[in-house]
C-alpha cells in the first residue's frame, strides 16, 4: 500500500512524499528509521484505477501471458539461474505494460525476502489460489521449476477448453442476434409504414397480417412497459440467484437440464480430476487438495458434495469410498479413483480420467453446436418468411382491388 506523509527532518524542515508499506505501523517505522522522528500526517492513498483494472479483457494480464511467463521462469531456473535474477530478466524482456508492472512487483517482493509463492499471492487477479498453492508445495519440495511447468500445463488445458466453448457458441450467437435484429427492423419500421396503406384501401387482410400488425402495435405502444418489465424480471432473477436458496436452485437446474446438465457435470468432474492430479504431483495432502478444489468449483451442489467428501477423508475413509456414498460423482470417476488408490498411482489415474472427461465435454459441445446451428437457422428463416408473407400477401390483394 502507498502512504502519503508529511514529516519534520532533523533540521526541522517539512518534507512530503510517498512510501510503500504493508501497514500504517510499518510505514511509521520505516519513516522513523529514515530519520523522520516527528510525523505530521500519514494517510493511505488509493491509486486511480488504470485501464487494466477498468478493462482487464483488453489491457489486463491475459492467461496466455501467465502461461508463457511460468514456462520461461521454469526454463531459467532449470538452467541454474537463481529465482530473483530469473524474474528480473523476465522483467526486462516483458513488452506488455500490465505484465511488466506485475513482474516489477514480484521483483520488489523477492528483494524484500518473500518466497516466490508469497510474491505470487500478492496478485490474486493474475495468479490464482490454485497457482499459489502449487508453487508453495513445489518450493517446500525444492523443485519450483516442476511446479511452474505443472501449473502452466494445467492453465493451458483450462484455457483451451474455454476457447473451444467460445468458438462453438460464436456462430449460433451471431445468427440469433442477426435474426432478432431483422425481425425487430421489419416489425417496428417496415410494417407500421405499410399498415396505413393496407387500411386506406380497405382490403381484407389475411390472418397472419392481422396477427403481425397487432403484435407490432402492441410492441410500439407498450415498448417502455415491456422494457421496464423485462428489466425488473432480470433484477428479480439476479437477486434470487444471489440468495443461498436461489443459487442452490439455479445450480441444481444446471445439473438437471438435458444435454447441458451432463456437460456441466462432466466439465466439473474433469476440472476436479485435473486439479487434484496436479496438486497430488507436487506433494499436497488429499484433505488440503479437496479444500483447494472446493474454492475453484463454480457449482454449489458439487461444492457441498466435495465438503462432505473432505470430512469423510479426514475421518479416515478413502477417497473412492467417500465419493461412492456422496453426491453427483459418476461411477467411472469413482472406479478410476479406486484403481489409483489400490495401485498407488492416484495422480496418474485422475489425469487419465481428466483427459477422458475433457474429450467428452468437447464432443458434447460439438454435438450441441451442430444441433443448435441448423435449428436456429431454420427457425429464423421461418420467422422471417412469416413476416415477409404477412407483408407481401396483402399487397397482391390491394393490386387486385385496384385492377
Amino acid at each position: 500500500m502507498i502512504y502519503r506523509y508529511e514529516a519534520y527532518t532533523v533540521d526541522k524542515k517539512i518534507v512530503r512524499g510517498k512510501i510503500d508499506a504493508d501497514s500504517e505501523s510499518m510505514a511509521e517505522g520505516a519513516l522513523y528509521q529514515a530519520g523522520y522522528h516527528r510525523i505530521l500526517s500519514l494517510r493511505e492513498t488509493r491509486p486511480r484505477p488504470g485501464l487494466e483494472s477498468l478493462m482487464p479483457f483488453f489491457f489486463g494480464v491475459k492467461v496466455q501471458d501467465v502461461i508463457d511467463f511460468s514456462r520461461q521462469l521454469a526454463s531459467l531456473i532449470e538452467s541454474g539461474v537463481n529465482i530473483l535474477s530469473a524474474v528480473r530478466l523476465l522483467e526486462e524482456q516483458a513488452s506488455k505494460p500490465a505484465l511488466k508492472k506485475v513482474i516489477t512487483g514480484l521483483v520488489q517482493e523477492l528483494r524484500g525476502g518473500s518466497l516466490l509463492s508469497q510474491a505470487f499471492s500478492k496478485y490474486p487477479d493474475v495468479f490464482s489460489y490454485t497457482y499459489c498453492q502449487v508453487m508453495k508445495a513445489s518450493e517446500q519440495a525444492g523443485n519450483a521449476e516442476v511446479g511452474l511447468r505443472q501449473v502452466a500445463g494445467y492453465m493451458e488445458q483450462q484455457a483451451q477448453m474455454i476457447k473451444r466453448v467460445r468458438r462453438a457458441m460464436a456462430y449460433p450467437s451471431m445468427v440469433l442476434l442477426m435474426g432478432i435484429g431483422v425481425c425487430a427492423l421489419l416489425i417496428t419500421v417496415l410494417l407500421p409504414s405499410l399498415s396505413g396503406l393496407f387500411t386506406s384501401f380497405d382490403a381484407e387482410l389475411p390472418w397472419m397480417t392481422r396477427l403481425l400488425m397487432a403484435a407490432s402495435s402492441f410492441l410500439i405502444n407498450y415498448k417502455w412497459y415491456l422494457l421496464g418489465g423485462a428489466f425488473t424480471l432480470i433484477i428479480l432473477i439476479v437477486g434470487y440467484a444471489r440468495l443461498p436458496v436461489g443459487r442452490l436452485t439455479m445450480h441444481m437446474l444446471l445439473l438437471k437440464m438435458p444435454l447441458i446438465g451432463s456437460i456441466n457435470i462432466e466439465r466439473n468432474m474433469g476440472h476436479f480430476s485435473r486439479t487434484t492430479s496436479v496438486l497430488l504431483k507436487v506433494g499436497l495432502q488429499l484433505p488440503q487438495i479437496i479444500n483447494i478444489v472446493i474454492g475453484t468449483i463454480g457449482n454449489e451442489i458439487i461444492r457441498r458434495a466435495l465438503r462432505d467428501v473432505r470430512e469423510k477423508v479426514v475421518q479416515g475413509q478413502s477417497l473412492s469410498q467417500s465419493m461412492t456414498a456422496i453426491g453427483p460423482f459418476p461411477r467411472l470417476l469413482v472406479e478410476m479413483v479406486g484403481v489409483g488408490e489400490k495401485t498407488g498411482n492416484l495422480d496418474s489415474s485422475l489425469a487419465t480420467v481428466a483427459d477422458f472427461y475433457e474429450q467428452r465435454v468437447n464432443q458434447r459441445i460439438d454435438t450441441l453446436t451442430s444441433m443448435i446451428e441448423p435449428i436456429m437457422t431454420v427457425g429464423m428463416g421461418l420467422v422471417v418468411a412469416f413476416i415477409a408473407l404477412s407483408v407481401i400477401t396483402p399487397l397482391y390483394s390491394i393490386l387486385g382491388a385496384i385492377q
